[in-house]
């Protein structure tokens, strides 16, 4: 999880060079590699950790070995550290003094890492609020990293549309806070921008009512330190969450094999020591680890910190046994408990009064099928969002590639206050929503009942929304029962003849769900190669997705050439094309390279497999009302590469209505909401007739 730079030991005059020496004159060391497992190695297998041995000579007591990292006396630049900043990034070394297979560590020597200068800046604010209450607006200052900035940071203007309403002098604090308050009733969109207008944010939007009948509060309920497979203290945990993601609660979820008592405790200290009623709710939790034959990975979270018993994978090895330890020990009403997809839980069962919530996307990838099958499965349940970030940073997360390849996700809790009692009930009343960590304010009825909720039997069944974007909206979708029966796009520009110029989207989607059941979700698709662009004339070609700065590359080659690479697990990534002087022969052309996939948990049944190379041809002539799709077969999967003609703005209010018509009880209807930058958010299920499990 450090992510240093590969340690070299060949070239001194080269970059991440690692050197070793002895006082001793006659002391020889040689280089070889150790299989390491656990916290500091591989944490589901070994994997080869660089080792120095005695080679000549004879070390005495009282010699001094010196090991150094990033070696320059050669001429070398030193050792590259992680994108990420940290307040404890770990150096762990081993010796081993016989020669015997258990090595011996080292006090850790930690090493504090800070961002770097000013890229951007964001804002976060309420989602909800009532007119004329004050709010605080937070203004983040940040690198391309999502680190807090380093140095001396511009004045700040707070604005609503062309209107400055605040303004904060320059200084060194990466965050700060500003008052405000809104006189009339409606859609706020603040925007941030440094003094010389170099800098520009934007602040989640803000829906404000005269008398909310509810807020939305925005929380991680599944996070790690480097308490347990990652990196960063659990107080950095806590104040990240508070401080630099701005979150209404968050859980701290270390894996239970490798917490021990004392580590508990010090989670559970944290949890009275930074919760504060109205302000910022922490839930005491841990995730519960094991194959995914025996149930897969489930984060569980208690209502209050006093006198909560882990049931750990050590003495609870299966689900069953899970949820019955539970029920011993504690009272349903104090337990939630939610499944997640990576290593997939057993969508099979299910405590109706334990488990509310299933995490349908994580920096993991995007895992909607998740949900699904616990839906088609009977189970009562609604959605969430979390980040399963490993470096001390809930709620607001860069990908940093290799598994964790996508930015995090947020769950979002419907409740009348910031309490933990009232946030610890949306959970269990599945007041709920995902997102992949955009903050869209999203509501959903069907027949005027709330998502999470069941109405009662009718055949006539009304679905209505709205959806507040961050950005336009691309596509909304209602799913009734595991299949689509509504779809609308908001985006795409219909033409019925290739257009001279506009805006083209040019998107990568793979899918994520796995071929056989009960086996782990497929891994990560590797888009890779070159886009060369003929027919017409390219004014500007960028990333929709600004967050996904360390795994989505973008280079020009020439006039027409670009070499590119991105990522897709059940999700999508998209490329925007500003063209002019389109032709009738206008083409775009593919050169995809071979990759295989990555990523993913370890399989049981499908091994990751490689992608081969292809070509693919995208003709402008071919496009079918502003849409050209090509299916790109994969085995039983059917990965897709498309190429859209949008408008140049679209909307981001949408209210939408949609009738169907059933003779079935208890069936199910969900939501999902794509915006132009690929995020997506889910409603919970709203069910119609039946009966409930609970």
């Amino acid at each position: 999880m450090t992510r240093f730079a590969p340690y070299q030991t060949d070239d001194p005059s080269g970059d991440n060079y690692v050197s070793i020496e002895s006082s001793n004159p006659d002391v020889q060391f040689a280089r070889s590699m150790y299989p390491m497992s656990g916290m500091h190695g591989g944490f589901r297998s070994a994997i080869p950790t660089l080792k120095f041995e005695v080679a000549a000579g004879q070390l005495e007591i009282g010699d001094r070995v010196t090991v150094t990292y990033g070696d320059r006396s050669g001429g070398g630049r030193g050792i590259r550290v992680p994108t990420f900043s940290s307040d404890r990034m770990p150096l762990p070394l081993y010796v081993d003094f016989d020669g015997g297979d258990t090595p011996i560590s080292l006090p850790i020597q930690p090493i504090r890492v800070t961002g770097t200068t000013l890229a951007g800046v964001n804002g976060f604010a309420p989602t909800i609020a009532a007119t004329a209450e004050p709010i605080e607006v937070s203004i983040r200052a940040e690198d391309i990293y999502y680190n807090q900035a380093q140095g001396l940071f511009p004045g700040w203007q707070l604005m609503d549309g062309d209107r400055m309403i605040a303004e904060v002098p320059a200084g060194s604090a990466p965050i700060v806070t500003v008052d405000t308050s809104f006189d009339e009733p409606g859609v706020k969109r603040l925007s941030i921008r440094s003094a010389d207008g170099s800098i520009t944010g934007d602040v989640n939007p803000i829906l404000v009512e005269d008398e909310p009948s509810r807020r939305i509060y925005w929380g991680d309920t599944h996070g790690h330190s480097g308490f347990a497979e990652g990196v960063g203290t659990p107080d950095r945990f806590m104040q990240w969450a508070r401080d630099d993601a701005r979150l209404d609660y968050v859980t701290h979820s270390e894996h239970d094999i490798w917490t021990d008592d004392f580590e508990w405790n010090v989670l559970k200290d944290n949890v009275i020591k930074y919760s504060r009623e109205h302000d910022f709710i922490a839930f005491l939790g841990y995730e519960w680890t094991v194959s995914n034959f025996q149930g897969g990975h489930h984060n569980v979270l208690f209502r209050t910190p006093l006198q909560r018993k882990r049931i750990g994978a050590q003495s609870f090895g299966y689900l069953s046994a899970l949820y019955q330890g539970l029920r011993t020990h504690h009272d349903p009403r104090d337990v939630v408990v939610i499944p997640h997809a990576h290593q997939a839980g057993d969508y099979r069962q299910n405590d109706p009064e334990l488990e509310p919530l299933i995490e349908i996307m994580s920096q993991h990838g995007t895992f909607e099928w998740f949900g699904r099958m616990y839906l088609n499965h009977g189970h009562r349940v609604g959605f969430t969002a979390a980040s399963d970030n490993h470096l001390s940073q809930p709620g607001y997360t860069a990908p940093i590639g290799g598994s964790l390849s996508q930015r995090g996700g947020l769950g979002a809790l419907r409740a009348t206050e910031k309490t933990t009692d009232a946030l610890f009930d949306a959970m269990k009343s599945l007041a709920a929503y995902a997102t992949t960590g955009e903050r869209m304010i999203l509501d959903v009825t069907v027949n005027h009942a709330e998502m999470g909720t069941r109405t009662s039997f009718d055949e006539s069944r009304l679905i209505e929304g709205r959806v507040i974007g961050t950005e336009p909206i691309d596509e909304i979708v209602v799913v009734k029962n595991d299949a689509v029966v509504f779809q609308e796009h908001y985006l795409t520009a219909g033409d019925t003849r290739v257009p001279k110029s506009g805006r083209f989207l040019l998107t990568f989607a793979s899918e994520s769900e796995p071929v056989h059941r009960g086996d782990n979700p497929r891994g990560w698709r590797w888009w890779r190669g070159t886009l060369r662009i003929t027919g017409a004339n390219v004014v500007e070609l960028t990333p929709t997705n600004f967050h996904n700065v360390t795994t989505q590359n973008l280079e020009q080659v020439d006039d027409e050439t670009w070499r590119f690479a991105t990522y897709t697990r059940g999700d999508r990534s998209s490329l925007a094309l500003d063209l002019t002087d389109i032709g009738r022969d206008a083409t775009i052309e593919l050169d995809l390279v071979e990759g295989r996939e990555f990523g993913g948990a370890p399989p049981i049944f499908r091994a990751p497999q490689t992608v081969p190379a292809e070509t693919v041809s995208l003709d402008f002539r071919n496009f079918v009302k502003g849409e050209l799709t090509r299916a790109l077969p994969f085995g039983t999967y059917i990965d897709t590469v498309s190429l859209r003609h949008t408008i140049e703005e679209g909307p981001r209010d949408v209210s939408f209505s949609f009738t169907d018509t059933s003779t079935s009880q208890g069936d199910y209807y969900f939501v999902r909401v794509t915006q132009a930058n690929d995020a997506q958010a889910w409603s919970s299920p709203v069910w119609v007739g039946g009966y409930p499990k609970r």
